[in-house]
């Protein structure tokens, strides 16, 4: 196994000392990005391997265990390859071994939390994101999982993002990966209520499921600041009329499909160009 764990260029040597206070030396240095530095460092054993990562990420790094070798090794370089939507954003793990230093909009994830940009029901909403921002938006992220969408906005221009999620694992992931990329000044991770928010915002994206946005379609509706826009998402195909009535009386002004998942983007009725 190889622990690869996520640095810079000026914390390498701190890193390498860390390491080498667990018992792992030898690490080479892979350098996918113009800022980002990997440590790759081998350990026979896939226990010791996990444990070491497991530490490290205690300590606020991020760090993973990944084959050295063979099928799953080949699993694991598919799984890590950046993902890019058209020519404004693209979304890869922190410590994915793919160059990336050419990537437009990079956002890097770390650790924990739900959602890499990889499922349909994640990217038909940064797809939307990529192709609504302007700039200037604030932009509330209901159910942020990994802070993905939010991270997502703020590199397109929306000026502020306020994250909510009632997992406290979700938070506090959202919370890393803002200081991973720097916008931690931007976001403001809660665990909190939708109910619990009392402003409004030009934004709203709740990939959340149908349950989930049936039961919060009141708050969803009070949230939205005139003229903005709503997406929801983690729906099926056959759920986006019933979630539209809920919905009322946001006029739904756009629909996307992938596969077995589907998005519909709703504003206030009469505000849509």
């Amino acid at each position: 196994m190889v622990v690869v764990v996520v640095t810079t260029e000026d914390h390498l040597a701190k890193v390498r000392g860390r390491l080498a206070e667990l018992g792992v030396d030898g690490a080479q240095v892979a350098t996918p990005g113009d800022a980002r530095r990997l440590l790759l460092a081998e350990v026979d054993d896939e226990g010791v391997a996990e444990r070491v990562a497991s530490t490290l990420r205690a300590g606020g790094l991020s760090a993973v265990a990944r084959p050295d070798g063979g099928a799953r090794l080949d699993a694991w370089m598919r799984h890590t390859r950046p993902i890019s939507f058209g020519e404004r954003l693209s979304v890869c793990f922190a410590w994915s071994e793919h160059d990336r230093s050419e990537l437009p909009g990079l956002i890097e994830l770390g650790a924990g939390g739900f959602g890499s940009g990889q499922h349909p029901s994640t990217r038909l909403v940064v797809e939307q994101l990529s192709e609504r921002i302007i700039g200037g938006e604030r932009v509330l992220d209901v159910g942020c999982g990994s802070g993905v969408l939010g991270l997502c906005a703020l590199r397109l221009g929306a000026s502020h993002v306020v994250a909510t999620d009632i997992d406290a694992g979700a938070v506090e992931a959202t919370r890393r990966n803002a200081a991973l990329n720097g916008m931690e000044r931007h976001l403001d991770p809660a665990l909190a209520q939708l109910a619990d928010i009392d402003e409004a915002f030009d934004v709203v994206v709740a990939n959340i499921g149908r349950a989930a946005i049936v039961e919060r379609a009141p708050e969803l509706v009070e949230r939205l600041a005139p003229g903005g826009w709503l997406a929801v998402s983690g729906i099926s195909p056959s759920q986006c009329s019933q979630v539209a009535g809920f919905l009322r009386p946001l006029e739904e002004i756009d629909r996307r499909t992938s596969g077995e998942w589907s998005m519909a983007v709703f504003t206030p009725r009469g505000s849509a160009p």
